[in-house]
């Protein structure tokens, strides 16, 4: 059974700036660069979102989708 996962708990990233190229994420919660290896931040020991993905590549994915959701998809 997956454990609940409550928002206060988990922090989500960023990317380095709106629509840009590079894929560079960062942590909310410190604003400090996250590695699609890494499941929690690697300042203050969050738990990141995509922390309970299965594998590094599963995580960046998801990773990508959060930060850019809300990117208008008709511009790029």
């Amino acid at each position: 059974m997956k454990e609940k996962r409550h928002i206060d708990i988990e922090s989500d990233v960023f990317p380095l700036r709106p629509q840009g190229i590079n894929s560079t994420m960062f942590t909310t919660c410190c604003g400090t660069a996250i590695c699609d290896s890494e499941g929690e931040c690697p300042k203050c020991g969050k738990k990141v979102y995509g922390w309970d993905a299965e594998s590094n590549h599963k995580r960046g994915k998801m990773r990508w989708a959060s930060a850019t959701a809300h990117w208008d998809r008709s511009k790029l």
